[in-house]
């Protein structure tokens, strides 16, 4: 009995040594996963403070450098498209943002990025459908509804599109956001002027 028991303990005592090796192996992959995320958010960061300074291209550089260092870095895709489409580089920024969206299909202002991207393409149904998809996701988000109601004015569905927008101011009012509810009540003239 007790040769049995000894075994026993010795096959687990043996197993754990066996399974040492392995754990360091992996936590050295997460440690060098860590360093490539630290190096790509370096980068990344360059790359919003070139893009604030107006540096456009040289912001698009520093993005694509973070997505070299580290593929999976959602942040860094949509601030590429972000880049991208200030540069009015419009196909571009939709797959930058759709990438970004591969990784991460929660990320609400991706979805939203991704709409006014559609929408500068004249691609309403398509921006339509992204911005809906944000609003799923966040519910409470005032810009996206404010953008499908745009998105669905220029589709002349007038009355969703007015829907969508008193929606949006109501959310802003929520948050005192003065500048929001401001912007939504020019584009609610806008619509409800005999112009249109």
């Amino acid at each position: 009995m007790k040769k049995r028991c000894t075994g026993i303990i010795v096959a687990g005592f043996a197993s754990v040594l066996l399974t040492q090796p392995s754990l360091s192996r992996e936590v050295s992959v997460v440690s060098a996963v860590h360093s490539e995320i630290q190096q790509a958010e370096v980068h990344n960061n360059q790359g919003v403070e070139l893009a604030e300074q107006g540096r456009l291209a040289e912001a698009i550089t520093a993005f694509n450098r973070a997505i070299s260092i580290y593929p999976e870095y959602e942040h860094a895709h949509n601030n590429l498209g972000l880049a991208l489409g200030n540069q009015n580089k419009f196909a571009e920024a939709i797959a930058a943002f759709n990438r970004a969206i591969e990784i991460n299909p929660r990320n609400f202002e991706t979805y939203n990025n991704l709409g006014i991207a559609l929408g500068s393409q004249g691609k309403f149904a398509e921006a339509i459908a992204a911005f809906n998809r944000a609003i799923q996701i966040n519910p409470n988000d005032p810009v996206s509804r404010q953008n499908l109601g745009v998105a669905l004015w220029s589709q002349g569905k007038i009355s969703q599109a007015v829907a969508s927008l008193q929606k949006a101011r109501e959310l802003y009012a929520m948050q005192n956001n003065s500048a929001g509810i401001q912007e939504v009540g020019v584009i609610l003239n806008q619509i409800s002027s005999p112009a249109n």
